[in-house]
């Protein structure tokens, strides 16, 4: 027999000294634990290039893939979500109203199709008429809207957001707040702890104490995992005694407020306020998202408020998509819009690394002659990845006929779709990846609303000013920095 002492000198001579055997079973549990999360990855679904993307991250640095993939999964843990799922789709059996196509127009008419059908069908979705939109377009528009129906809430007041500075503009905001629950109002606040980092528990004492209820959406320890880095409530709405709704891309913060970056740079973004039965539909979202942060079921104020005598009254659809939803209307209502549009596309988004879906349907829309026009941001406004990655897609936007815009010194925050000169979406989600498949968001949609996508059309034109219309001899030419956009577009599906 081999004597013990000989048996450690063989494996000392195999395996050197303590730490590098050490070294060597660590590097061997991370090549059995990448194997087994590739497996993963290749039988999850997903698009082919963020699976791919996974595969090799993973592969090439087991440990930090496999971190990467802890902290930034697709989508919530799974019985989590079900019970989650189960519960929301109760409340909104329960909270339903019978409805049909056919109430979406008048009996005599001709049967709706397209855009219009798919939100009249959709139970999550639904497509009421009756309702006034009115344009927002400055944050001083914005703010004094909803101050004035804060002021006057009697009931509740409601608001989601992804992100929540304590700077002088959230003050304010936050001391309407207080005013409002000081006077017996409901006030619940829901924002996202990543998007809100430094929005601590002193800024919200107050609206505590006079009896207002703020909850983080998805703390980085969620249920005991920290998981949710990835997964952000990236929507922006304000619902008041279920009678007015605000949604679009404004956050609360100094810049989204003011309208300023610094001293001198303009900020642009887009919001729009509902009055009529379509705030019924804002209310469901914010009771969902309320459930999935506290998993407590809210009994609110009925919305039946019609719209304002002598507004121009219009269809109004609201759609979401998010890891909350198994069907993203939301993106199905952008691409079937785009995909019906006879004339013109109207597109604005800060980040333009869209999903292939929306890629193909801007393409066949512009190849069948439709006029597309897209407002993105330029390199001074855009982090260096994001802008590369988008810049890595501008060929094939030229190459189609698509007219791009980019931004020279102002910030273009602004997320909303015309189409036709009559149908208007405006909401809270980019045209890139992660608002298609991580992020939690919300639109409006008006149908056949010529009067308010006049309104919208004229503010695009006058900002105008502050982009650049680009064209083939805009793109690099150098092999080295054209290699630079191909590269961080790999990045795309993580970005």
């Amino acid at each position: 027999m081999i004597a013990l002492s000989e048996l450690v000198l063989g494996t000392q001579l195999v395996l050197g000294t303590p730490w590098q055997a050490v070294a060597v079973a660590i590097w061997a549990l991370g090549e059995i634990l990448a194997i087994v999360f590739v497996y993963r990855v290749l039988t999850r679904g997903g698009s082919p290039a963020s699976t791919l993307l996974w595969m090799v991250v993973i592969l090439a640095a087991p440990w930090f893939g496999l971190l990467l993939y802890y902290l930034m999964p697709r989508r919530l843990q799974l019985r989590r979500l079900r019970r989650v799922q189960v519960r929301v789709q109760q409340l909104r059996q329960r909270r339903a109203r019978p409805g049909t196509i056919e109430e979406t127009r008048d009996q005599d008419g001709p049967p709706i199709s397209g855009l219009q059908a798919l939100l009249a069908t959709a139970e999550e979705v639904g497509l009421e008429g009756g309702n006034d939109a009115q344009w927002l377009p400055s944050g001083e528009d914005f703010i004094a809207a909803a101050a004035a129906a804060i002021a006057a809430a009697q009931n509740e007041v409601h608001c989601v957001v992804y992100i929540f500075r304590p700077d002088a503009a959230g003050l304010r905001f936050l001391s309407l707040l207080i005013a409002a629950a000081k006077r017996g109002v409901k006030v619940r606040l829901l924002f996202d702890s990543f998007g809100s980092w430094g929005l601590k528990a002193s800024h919200l004492e107050e609206l505590r104490a006079a009896g207002g209820r703020a909850e983080a959406f998805l703390p980085l320890f969620w249920k005991r995992r920290p998981f949710t880095v990835n997964l952000r409530n990236h929507r922006k709405l304000l619902i008041v005694d279920g009678e007015a709704g605000f949604v679009g891309g404004r956050n609360v913060g100094d810049e989204y407020f003011t309208d300023r970056v610094g001293r001198t740079r303009l900020w642009l973004d887009a919001m729009m306020a509902v009055r009529g039965p379509a705030v019924r539909r804002m209310q469901d979202v914010f009771l969902e998202d309320w459930y999935t942060a506290t998993e407590e079921v809210l009994e609110v104020t009925p919305c039946s408020t019609p719209a304002p005598p002598g507004s121009a009254a219009c269809r109004i659809g609201i759609v979401c998509s998010g890891p909350d939803r198994e069907q993203s209307y939301l993106w199905y209502a952008l691409v079937q819009a785009i995909g019906q549009a006879q004339t013109s596309i109207e597109l604005s988004s800060p980040y333009l690394v869209p999903p292939p879906m929306l890629l193909f349907s801007l393409q066949l829309a512009a190849a069948r002659g439709v006029r597309v026009r897209i407002y993105t941001n330029g390199p001074k406004a855009e982090a260096a990845v994001l802008y590369h990655a988008q810049r890595s897609y501008y060929e094939r936007f030229l190459e189609a006929g698509i007219e791009l815009y980019e931004t020279t010194d102002v910030y273009n925050h602004a997320k909303l779709l015309v189409v036709d000169r009559r149908h208007v979406m405006v909401g809270s989600a980019n045209m890139d990846l992660r608002s298609a498949n991580l992020n939690f968001e919300i639109a409006a949609v008006a149908v056949d609303a010529e009067p308010f996508a006049e309104q919208v059309l004229a503010t695009l034109e006058r900002r105008l000013v502050g982009f650049r219309q680009l064209s083939m001899q805009d793109l690099p030419q150098d092999p080295f920095r054209r290699a630079i956009d191909g590269f961080c577009g790999l990045l795309s599906p993580l970005l």
